[in-house]
């Protein structure tokens, strides 16, 4: 589809990937709207009134961007937080447009996935189960409406050199030697697809190849991301720092004995 003079309604907006994506899209042509988490709130709170502003005026295209990420153990994640953001969110705001959508017979949800959600990775589950719930949904959503003139994009790019991959998952990109796209060149990416009518883009090789080794015969990735899972955990026992104690013990009602050496 293409963007001049085309109405697009965006939610990420304001990170690493989502800024140089709305400037390209204005470039272009596209009248945006811009869901601005630092004005308008939480996402996941303002879900009702978005829906219902969408439903009533219902874009040209629609792109699902905003998203969040927990390198963590998995019981040390927050799964409704990373489900509810990732892959609820999505949904329900797909859920809005596709009423008018269907009614005239034109236009495009774009979900922005992650190479993680075809080749899951250790200490990223909550991610890695909502984008893989992403990309089901979209696959599945997209043959629904075929016919319909409305298409739907997948796009899922591999790890991008955003602040959502700084701290210890940068620090084990950095680790285990993954290639971190810039994030124009990610946009660019995106904004070409959606003038494409693209419907399953991946970004990234050798990561293309892994997500179809992963899918054939998942045993080979499995041993392949041994020394990733390692890594990893030294990573997270170094993140494990113990609050210091304070120094009570010259206080006349002091218990020495309450407090560890």
């Amino acid at each position: 589809m293409l963007l001049d003079g085309k109405s697009v309604f965006l939610t990420g907006a304001t990170g690493g990937i989502g800024m140089p994506l709305v400037n390209l899209l204005i470039e272009r042509g596209a009248n945006v709207v811009a869901y601005d988490r630092t004005t308008q709130g939480n996402l996941m709170e303002s879900i009702d009134t978005i829906c219902k502003a969408l439903r009533e005026h219902t874009p040209d295209i629609l792109i699902n961007l905003a998203g969040i990420n927990d390198f963590n153990h998995a019981e040390d994640q927050d799964y409704d937080a990373l489900v509810t953001l990732n892959l609820l969110v999505p949904m329900r705001l797909c859920q809005a447009v596709l009423p008018a959508m269907r009614k005239r017979g034109s236009g495009q949800i774009v979900n922005i996935g992650s190479m993680t959600g075809l080749i899951p990775l250790p200490h990223m589950t909550g991610y890695v189960a909502a984008k893989s719930g992403l990309k089901g949904y979209s696959d599945a959503l997209r043959r629904e409406l075929s016919g319909t003139g409305i298409t739907i994009s997948h796009i899922a790019p591999r790890a991008v050199r955003t602040t959502m991959n700084s701290g210890k998952a940068g620090l084990l990109n950095r680790r285990t030697n993954v290639t971190e796209d810039d994030p124009r060149d990610v946009a660019r990416q995106i904004v070409n697809s959606i003038e494409q009518d693209k419907t399953d883009v991946r970004i990234g090789w050798p990561e293309r190849l892994f997500a179809l080794i992963n899918a054939v015969i998942p045993g080979i990735v499995d041993r392949g991301l041994r020394k990733n899972t390692a890594i990893g955990e030294e990573i997270l026992k170094a993140d494990q720092v113990v609050a210091p104690i304070p120094l009570i013990a010259n206080k006349p009602d002091a218990n020495p004995r309450s407090h560890p050496a």
